[in-house]
C-alpha cells in the first residue's frame, strides 16, 4: 500500500490544514484589508494541499502574466498540473453562441480536455442560480426536477463556474480544492449577491460532493462570515511603529486552535508564518563556530543575519543598545547577547560581562558551556557580580564591592583580568543589574571607564528593560540601537539605528541557539 503523503509545511499554520484535511467538505472565507497577501495565501493554500488534493484557482480580477510575474513560482505549478486555472474572460449578456464557444475552447485548452454529457456534482442549486441571472434577478424561477443527477449545457451561463464543476467532476471520488478570487467580484459581475453564489457552490460542491471551496473577499467586513465553515482575516498592525501582518483564525468549525492569530510575512512571494517561541538551551548544544569580522573596522554580532541587519556588524569604539519593550521577558535578548559573547570568546578576545536580571556567575557560564570550551570561556570571559560566589575564588568571576562603579569597573583592574586576551574588548553589561547594585544615576559613574573602552576600540552592549533609568542616555550615545518586542507570542527584533524592518526570531538549527532573522515585509 502506498505510504499516505502528508499535507502542509512547518512554516504554514497547521490547523487550517488539518481542517481543510480533515473529512468531509469544508468551506473557508479568506478576507482582509487591501495589500495583505489574500491571493497570496490563497495561492499557498494550494501549494500547501498539493501532495492530497487536486486544485483549481478562479481569478476574476487579474490577469495570467501579472500572477505569472508576481508569483513565479506559480508557473512551474500550472506546468506540474497542479494548479488549473480559468480565464478572466466571462460570458456577458448578448454574446452570441460562437462567442460562448470561444470562451469554453479556452478553457478546455487550459484544463487539456472539456468534460460532457452528464455531471455527477448535484447541479440543482446552480440551475436555480443560472435561472435566476437569465430572469434579470427575479426570484420566481422554476426549479429542477427530480432526485437524479440533472444533465447541464457547460457554459450555457457562467462557463468558469461551469468548469469548476467539471474539474470537480472529474476528480471525483478524490477531493477537490477550488479556490474563487475573489467570490464578491464574481457575483458583482453576475449581478447576484454575493451570499447566493456562496449558497449554491455550499450545497452542490460542498456538502453535495464534500470538496473544499476557498472563497476570497475583497471586502474586511464580517457580514458574509456566517456562510463559511472557517474565516481568516488578514490585517496589519502598527503596535510597534512598524507594519506587520497579522493572520487572526476566527475560526474553523469542528478544527482545534490552538494559535489564533499567527505574525506572517510575505517574503519572497510567499506566505510564511511564526508560531510562539521563547529561548532555551538545547539539550546537546554544538561547539560554537565563530563568525569572521564584516571588515576592518567592524566586528561580528556571532549572528550573520544580524550582520547583513546592522549593514556591517557592530563598529569598534562605540555603544551598541539592546532594548526590551515592555512586556518582554529578559531571557528575549539571550540569543543576541550571548552570540556577541561567544564570538568575542572564541577569537580570543576579552570580555567583562555584567549578565541581565541579576545572575549569578555560575549559572550564567552554565548557560554557554558546550557552545564554548571551558578553557576558552574560563580564559576569554570574565563575569562581573556583586560579592563573588562563596568558597574558592573562580578564574572567570570579579567581585564587586557594590558602593561605588568608579572603584569596581576600572579600566585598568579589567585590562589586568583580561591580560592574555586579543583585542577589541567587550563589555556587555544589564543596566537593570547595574543600577539595583549602584542606583539609578550608575552611567555618570560609569563614563571614566566607557571612555577607555570606547578609545581602545571597545565595544560596550548595554541591556536595558523598561525599569531601567539609564536608557534615554544610553540611546544619545549609541551607534547601534536594536529593540526587541514580542507580537502574538513571537519574538522581534528591528533595528531603530540603523532603521530597518521588523525582523522575526525563529527557533535555531538543532544544536544552535542563535535564532534565524526573517524579515516581516
Amino acid at each position: 500500500m502506498a505510504e499516505r503523503k502528508e499535507a502542509g509545511s512547518a512554516e504554514f499554520p497547521k490547523e487550517i490544514i488539518r481542517f481543510l484535511s480533515s473529512p468531509g467538505g469544508h468551506s473557508l472565507i479568506l478576507r482582509g484589508m487591501a495589500g495583505t497577501g489574500k491571493t497570496t495565501l490563497a495561492l499557498q493554500l494550494i501549494e500547501e494541499l498539493a501532495a492530497v488534493q487536486q486544485s483549481y484557482y478562479m481569478s476574476t480580477r487579474v490577469s495570467d502574466q501579472s500572477l505569472f510575474n508576481q508569483f513565479p513560482w506559480l508557473l512551474e505549478k500550472v506546468k506540474e498540473g497542479e494548479v488549473l486555472k480559468a480565464r478572466k474572460k466571462l460570458k456577458k449578456k448578448g454574446d452570441s453562441e460562437e462567442q460562448v464557444e470561444k470562451i469554453l475552447l479556452g478553457l478546455a485548452a487550459m484544463k487539456g480536455e472539456m468534460k460532457t454529457g452528464k455531471m455527477k456534482a448535484p447541479r440543482k442549486e446552480l440551475m436555480r442560480l443560472q435561472g435566476l441571472i437569465e430572469s434579470g434577478g427575479e426570484e420566481s424561477v422554476a426549479e429542477p426536477t427530480g432526485e437524479e443527477e440533472i444533465t447541464v449545457t457547460i457554459g450555457s451561463t457562467m462557463p468558469e463556474i461551469e468548469m469548476a464543476y467539471d474539474v470537480v467532476d472529474k476528480a471525483l471520488p478524490d477531493r477537490t480544492l477550488v479556490v474563487i478570487d475573489s467570490i464578491d467580484a464574481l457575483a458583482e459581475k453576475y449581478g447576484v449577491p454575493a451570499s447566493k453564489m456562496i449558497n449554491t457552490l455550499q450545497k452542490d460542491l460542498v456538502e453535495g460532493v464534500g470538496s473544499n471551496l476557498v472563497y476570497v473577499l475583497e471586502t474586511p467586513d464580517p457580514l458574509l462570515d456566517y456562510l463559511g465553515d472557517g474565516v481568516l482575516y488578514l490585517s496589519f498592525s502598527e503596535a510597534i511603529g512598524r507594519r506587520v501582518r497579522e493572520l487572526d483564525i476566527l475560526k474553523l468549525r469542528g478544527t482545534e486552535i490552538r494559535q489564533s492569530r499567527y505574525v506572517y510575512t510575505l517574503l519572497g512571494g510567499r506566505v510564511r508564518t511564526f508560531e510562539y517561541s521563547r529561548h532555551v538551551k538545547p539539550d546537546k548544544p554544538k561547539p560554537f563556530t565563530a563568525v569572521g569580522d564584516p571588515d576592518g573596522r567592524h566586528v561580528s554580532t556571532g549572528n550573520s543575519e544580524l550582520d547583513a541587519m546592522l549593514q556591517g556588524g557592530l563598529r569598534k569604539g562605540t555603544v551598541a543598545l539592546l532594548e526590551l519593550s515592555p512586556g518582554v521577558a529578559v531571557a528575549a535578548s539571550s540569543p543576541i547577547e550571548n552570540a556577541i559573547i561567544c564570538n568575542f570568546a572564541a577569537k580570543g578576545r576579552g570580555v567583562a560581562w555584567i549578565p541581565t536580571k541579576k545572575t549569578g556567575a555560575e549559572p550564567a557560564r552554565d548557560a554557554l558551556l558546550g557552545f564554548l570550551d571551558e578553557d576558552d570561556f574560563d580564559k576569554n570571559v570574565r563575569i562581573l557580580e556583586p560579592h563573588g560566589p562563596a568558597g574558592e575564588p573562580k578564574p572567570y568571576a570579579i567581585t564587586l564591592e557594590g558602593e561605588d562603579v568608579r572603584v569596581d569597573m576600572k579600566w585598568q583592574d579589567l585590562q589586568y583580568a583580561l591580560r592574555n586576551t586579543g583585542s577589541p574588548n567587550l563589555a556587555i553589561i544589564g543596566f537593570d543589574s547595574l543600577e539595583s547594585i549602584y542606583g539609578p544615576g550608575v552611567l555618570d559613574g560609569l563614563m571614566e571607564f566607557l571612555t577607555s573602552l570606547l578609545n581602545n576600540d571597545g565595544i560596550l552592549v548595554a541591556t536595558v528593560t523598561p525599569s531601567v533609568k539609564s536608557t534615554s542616555r544610553l540611546s544619545d550615545l549609541a551607534h547601534t540601537h536594536l529593540r526587541i518586542d514580542k507580537i502574538s507570542g513571537v519574538t522581534v527584533i528591528r533595528g531603530e539605528e540603523p532603521y530597518t524592518a521588523p525582523h522575526a526570531m525563529t527557533d535555531p538549527a538543532d544544536g544552535d541557539f542563535r535564532p534565524k532573522l526573517v524579515p516581516i515585509l
